[in-house]
């Protein structure tokens, strides 16, 4: 002899936007189809759906903002590459300046800074202030 078996599911009413029927569903098949965002259709095959749920809106929302901030340090990383480079370059010309060094045409002075009032007057104001 079988035992009866007993079984509750929740139900969740729904009312059609469309027609305004009302009908009921599981409360767990609702939530996957808000939480995917399918579609279904009411009993009078009015098409239905749910728009974006909150939580993938919300998971969209934190990928956008990952992005942006990956672009954002890599960004970042290029001006702080560049701002090293022009730092060194800046660095070693100093030293050979400081070394007496014409830094325009390479060659060596023992007075630099007459050399480059003479020769080079665009450049001197840069390079002696």
């Amino acid at each position: 002899m079988a035992l009866p078996y007993y079984t509750s599911i929740a139900l969740t009413e729904i009312v059609c936007g469309q027609c305004g029927i009302k009908f009921a569903v599981p409360e767990a098949w609702r939530a996957a189809k808000q939480e995917t965002g399918d579609g279904w259709y009411c009993p009078n095959g009015h098409c239905r759906a749910y728009t974006e749920s909150d939580t993938a809106k919300y998971r969209r929302l934190l990928q956008e903002e990952k992005d942006r901030h990956v672009k954002t340090l890599s960004r970042l990383n290029v001006v702080v590459a560049a701002e090293q480079k022009i730092t060194k370059e800046l660095s070693r010309i100093k030293k050979r300046v400081h070394a007496g060094v014409c830094p325009c045409c390479n060659r060596t002075f023992q007075q630099l800074a007459r050399h480059m009032k003479a020769k080079h007057p665009e450049q001197a104001g840069r390079i002696f202030k």
